[in-house]
C-alpha cells in the first residue's frame, strides 16, 4: 500500500488554489508561510478564524486560507473585519492586507479601528521596490 505524503500544513492552505498567483520573490507567499506557521505554533482554532483581506497581491491570502474568509473591497478590510469582530466576539479576526490598502485608501478605518481596539489582528505586508 502507498501512503500517500501530507504537507504538515496543508490542513491550513486551499490545495484547489496552488499554485498561487504571486510573482517569485516579491515576499507574499513568504508572509502567508509565516501566518501558516504562527496558526500552526498557536493551535488557533480554524473553525472560530476569519481572515478577511483587502485589495492588491497579498488580499489573494484570504482565498488561500482554509478558514472562513472574505476579500472586501479596497480600503475597507478593516470596516468590515470590525462588523465581523462585533457580530461574533468569539470568533478570531485577522486582516492581511497591504500598506496601500490599510494606509491609504482605509487610512482613517485603520485609525478608527487602533481606537476602538475590539481584538481584530492586522497583517500588513508592504512590497519595496529598488531602482
Amino acid at each position: 500500500m502507498v501512503q500517500e505524503m501530507m504537507h504538515p500544513f496543508s490542513r491550513y492552505l486551499r490545495a484547489q488554489m496552488m499554485p498561487h498567483i504571486w510573482c517569485a520573490g516579491c515576499g507574499n507567499g513568504v508572509a502567508l508561510n509565516c501566518f501558516v506557521h504562527a496558526l500552526d505554533e498557536l493551535q488557533v482554532d480554524l473553525d472560530k478564524l476569519v481572515v478577511v483581506s483587502g485589495i492588491g497581491c497579498i488580499g489573494r491570502s484570504a482565498g488561500y486560507t482554509n478558514v472562513d474568509s472574505f476579500h472586501t473591497t479596497h480600503g475597507r478590510a478593516l470596516a468590515f473585519a470590525t462588523g465581523v469582530k462585533l457580530a461574533n466576539p468569539e470568533l478570531e479576526v485577522v486582516v492581511i492586507s497591504g500598506d496601500g490598502d490599510l494606509f491609504a485608501i482605509g487610512g482613517n478605518h485603520f485609525i478608527h479601528a487602533a481606537r476602538r481596539n475590539i481584538g481584530v489582528k492586522v497583517l500588513c505586508q508592504t512590497t519595496l521596490i529598488m531602482v
